[in-house]
Parts: structure tokens; C-alpha cells; sequence
């Protein structure tokens, strides 16, 4: 199964859009897809549920390019500002083509509140907008890795 197909039947089959770019994109040989969904989980939702902060396709995406390209002690001081590079040409790239990186942007409401969670349901918002989201953050995740 290729990683974007992954990404979105993670995300069909419950996972938050954090969680199911992370696990897709995350180096197997390093994490398991457990340890992957559970470091994922408080990014869904705009973060943490409250629906005003980044999209979660995005942190998770953020996610997988730390995972491949970060610092991981002082004697990898350099990754650190090539990783910062590269999530933001993956942010800039995110924004270019679903209008922001930010969850409320996209969905035109803050899922953090009740009644706009409701409405978002109603609305298929996350069959439809989220799905697109995490695709989008799997197709430009294909381009830079």
C-alpha cells in the first residue's frame, strides 16, 4: 500500500489527520505504528481538539520530516536548520494549495467549540475538507522525501 493510501484509510478509519500523515510517512525501521499513533494523537484537531491551531495533516506531516531529517543530539546541530527549512517550504507549500495551514482556515469554523463540532459533522466537513488535507499533506510529503 502506498504511504497516501495509507494516510487516508488511516484517517477513514478513525484516526485524526495527525495521526494517520505521521504513521503513513514515519520511518518503519525506527517507529512502529503504535508508538507513531500515540505521538500523534494530541496534534488532531488543531491541536489537541481546540480546532484553532495548525491542521493536523500539517503537524503530522511536520512529524515525518523531523523524523527523517532532524536533530536528533548536539553533534546534529546543523539538521536543525535544514529541518526548520524544510517544514516551511512544506508549510508555504500546504498554505499555496489548501489556503492556510491553520485548522479553523480551512474548515471555515473552530471545531474546538461544541455546537461548531456538531456543525462540522453535519456539514461532512471532515469526509470532505480533512480528507483533502490529509491527501494534499501526502502528496507534497511524496514530493520532498
Amino acid at each position: 500500500m502506498q504511504r497516501k493510501e495509507k494516510a487516508l484509510k488511516l484517517f477513514s478509519n478513525r484516526c485524526n489527520c495527525s495521526q494517520a500523515v505521521f504513521a503513513a510517512f514515519r520511518q518503519a525501521e525506527v517507529l512502529d505504528e503504535a508508538s507513531a499513533l500515540r505521538l500523534a494523537t494530541m496534534f488532531g484537531g488543531g491541536v489537541a481538539g481546540l480546532g484553532g491551531g495548525l491542521c493536523g495533516a500539517v503537524s503530522g506531516a511536520l512529524l515525518a520530516l523531523s523524523m527523517r531529517h532532524g536533530m536528533g543530539g548536539i553533534e546534529e546541530l546543523e539538521n536543525k536548520k535544514r529541518t526548520y527549512e524544510f517544514g516551511r517550504q512544506f508549510m508555504a507549500e500546504f498554505e499555496k494549495r489548501m489556503g492556510s495551514c491553520r485548522c479553523e482556515s480551512i474548515l471555515g469554523l473552530c471545531i474546538g467549540e461544541p455546537e461548531n463540532l456538531q456543525k462540522a459533522r453535519e456539514m461532512k466537513l471532515f469526509e470532505t475538507i480533512c480528507v483533502d488535507a490529509v491527501a494534499t499533506a501526502a502528496d507534497i510529503l511524496e514530493e520532498m522525501l
